[in-house]
């Protein structure tokens, strides 16, 4: 019988805690903040580290299980962004229990808008979103129509079938059914998004990430594949659920290479 409360845990493979990363999360973003503090625009919380005029846009939304981190814990990434060239902004939603995950879906959609409106003229848009934050890139941008074009969706180590999680600690704080998961589950929605081959997708997970989480990415990604969409699967070697996020700013990794290299026709 498969375990869902340590499947469903991803520091059961990492650690054993999910704290020591969130904190490195919080401090190397404390840090970011200290360089990139003066050039920094808000939306409703969400933070935009601009770049030059027609810079390309990565956006990010955080995890934290749908109930905790934040924007401003999700500035590690923007040094990483700039350096490459890249414009980068952080989205900030309802976390649970305040906000319900339809809620939530949303914000990230509004903010999406907003943020890419804070960037000069972006001249490609890239949606990164891990675990929790995966799934509610996935919501906004293939479930649904994005509200801005997006090039590129990156799903960090997602949850895209959200019914086992009914059964799991996880849920309470989200109280969810059986009938509200599925309805909030990509992998049983229609993909409404793709226009003209657009966005295209990697789905990407760590080796040392739970069982459950590679089925979770390997099945959506699959799903993605049925429904006309250009996707790379990708699973990064040495990396876990807490470790693999780092890679999408360090363009000489595969997932940074996938996230930030060049676009098809």
């Amino acid at each position: 019988m498969v375990d869902l409360e340590r499947e469903y845990s991803p520091s059961s493979r990492a650690g054993g805690s999910a704290e020591p990363h969130v904190q490195r999360y919080r401090d190397e973003s404390e840090r970011a903040a200290t360089t990139i503090r003066s050039s920094l625009q808000t939306s409703h919380g969400s933070l935009v580290v601009p770049a030059g005029t027609g810079a390309p846009l990565l956006v990010f939304v955080h995890g934290g299980y749908w109930q905790a981190l934040s924007a401003s814990a999700s500035l590690f990434l923007g040094p990483g962004a700039a350096a490459a060239g890249w414009a980068y902004a952080a989205i900030e939603y309802t976390i649970a229990p305040e906000g319900s995950i339809e809620q939530m879906v949303g914000e990230v959609a509004a903010e999406l808008a907003a943020v890419s409106a804070l960037a000069p003229a972006p001249s490609h848009i890239v949606v990164a979103g891990h675990s929790a934050g995966a799934h509610l890139v996935a919501m906004a941008t293939l479930a649904a129509v994005p509200p801005v074009a997006v090039d590129r969706v990156v799903l960090v180590s997602g949850v895209f079938d959200l019914i086992p999680l009914v059964r799991t600690t996880v849920n309470e704080a989200l109280g969810l059914t059986e009938a509200a998961a599925m309805a909030l589950s990509p992998q049983f929605l229609p993909v409404e998004g793709v226009q003209s081959g657009r966005p295209e997708t990697v789905v990407v997970w760590g080796d040392a990430d739970t069982s459950a989480f590679r089925a979770q990415s390997r099945h959506y990604a699959e799903r993605l594949a049925a429904s006309g969409v250009t996707v790379t699967a990708l699973e990064c070697a040495g990396r876990h659920h807490f470790d693999v996020v780092d890679d999408l700013v360090a363009p000489t990794t595969a997932l940074g290479a996938a996230t930030l290299g060049p676009f098809t026709p």
